[in-house]
């Protein structure tokens, strides 16, 4: 570790850029906070337009609905997959004999 400066004003110096450096810090865990936020925002908004794409899809299959939305029926088929995966993990998670929550 480096000896602490013998002049009053190199300590000054010192002491302002310790103290700039943990305003930094502080900022930069605010603003990470902020954006885990958002993003947890963001996925949940995703799943429920996941959830809703797939929802027409089923309705009206994979060939209108992207003709509807504008998108690639890949896209759309990949969306359909996960969205099956997860009703299958959350049927797969339940204990046996127990109702789906609604």
């Amino acid at each position: 570790m480096c000896p602490l400066p013998v002049d009053p004003d190199a300590r000054k110096r010192l002491q302002d850029a310790q103290r700039a450096e943990a305003e930094a810090l502080k900022s930069v865990e605010l603003a990470t906070r902020a954006r885990d936020r958002v993003q947890r925002k963001l996925d949940t908004a995703n799943a429920e337009l996941d959830a809703a794409k797939s929802t027409l899809i089923e309705g009206s299959g994979i060939s209108r609905a992207a003709l509807l939305l504008a998108e690639e029926e890949s896209d759309l088929r990949r969306i359909r997959r996960l969205a099956s995966r997860d009703v299958a993990g959350n049927r797969a998670s339940r204990p046996t004999g127990s109702q789906p929550s609604i």
